[in-house]
């Protein structure tokens, strides 16, 4: 025979005071309780904090499209076959190491960019890699100022590439 605990009789204790039942004793058959509406415990709902709503709508800005240079940093225009030259001049030089001159699938002129304080006349470049996940077509950004290109950035992060 197994001794009953003072931590059993406890529970019992506070059990009763609970519901206002007594519990049989180990010795007396059980009967099977049947939930009524006096037994049931009550659900208890979390309470939830309501967001307050905003006064002003929130609303999404598309970016500019022009962006202001500044005005006493003037830009050679350069034409489009100027500018396509120094595009490929640069990559044949191997001024960027990511990618080589016959990977090359497309260039072209993208407008010009303020970035780091200064403005440039920005080139992309589509070229094709052999990367992990197979072959992938990739872009390149060229940052062309007085006719030379000054930077060769990751276009998405405007990171330096090696």
């Amino acid at each position: 025979m197994i001794a009953e605990s003072s931590l059993s009789d406890r529970y019992k204790e506070g059990q009763v005071k609970k519901t206002g039942k007594v519990e049989p004793e180990s010795g007396e058959d059980k009967k099977e309780d049947i939930a009524t509406e006096d037994t049931v415990p009550e659900v208890i709902k979390p309470e939830v904090e309501e967001q307050p709503t905003p006064a002003i709508p929130m609303t999404v800005r598309e970016p500019d499209p022009v962006i202001n240079r500044a005005v006493d940093e003037p830009i050679v225009k350069l034409s489009e076959l100027a500018f396509m030259n120094i595009l490929k001049s640069s990559v044949k030089a191997g001024e960027v190491n990511e990618f080589a001159f016959d990977q090359v699938l497309d260039w072209k002129r993208a407008g010009v960019e303020q970035l780091d304080g200064g403005t440039y006349e920005v080139g992309m470049v589509t070229y094709q890699a052999d990367t992990i996940f197979d072959e992938q077509k990739l872009e390149a950004k060229a940052l062309i100022k007085d006719g030379k290109v000054v930077k060769w950035l990751w276009p998405s992060t405007n990171t330096k590439m090696r």
